[in-house]
């Protein structure tokens, strides 16, 4: 009788223990979105970057602009997308020339613009979409990219 509840109690354990591992597994084999985030980084009322680049939503994208010669970038700000109920939450840190560095997270939903303040001189507006969207093949149809010159 005991063995039989110890049994059963293994195979409910181990049961479950699949369960989990197959969930996970789903989870992570969940193909990760591809998005587009424009951004304006301000200084003291003065613009010092306005990268748009592209990513995937749950790795960390990097832009930072660095002038020939210099040993050390004019802004490097490190973003993180992830999705967030139905939009998304952006995670970034920031460091400027000064050796001022400064974090936040901004909430998005997919096409909207926010303007935060990372302290009291430095705000960043975020604008984010999906790749695949209808909204990003018409802003890309509106700004075409041109040929570079030789």
């Amino acid at each position: 009788m005991k063995s039989a509840r110890l049994l059963a109690a293994l195979i409910t354990l181990t049961a479950l223990a699949c369960i989990g591992c197959a969930t996970e597994t789903a989870v992570g084999a969940r193909k990760a979105e591809p998005l587009y985030l424009a951004l304006e980084l301000s200084e003291n009322g003065h613009t010092i970057a306005s990268p748009k680049v592209l990513g995937f939503e749950g790795r960390s994208i990097t832009a930072q602009r660095m002038t020939p010669g210099a040993s050390s970038p004019d802004y490097r700000l490190v973003l993180r997308p992830e999705e967030s109920g139905s939009g998304y939450r952006v995670l970034l840190d920031l460091e400027l020339p000064s050796g001022k560095r400064v974090g936040g997270k901004v909430g998005l939903l997919h096409g909207e613009e926010r303007t935060i303040a990372l302290d009291a001189t430095t705000k960043l507006t975020v604008m984010l979409m999906r790749v695949d969207s209808p909204e990003f093949k018409a802003l890309m149809e509106l700004h075409p990219q041109r040929p570079a010159s030789i």
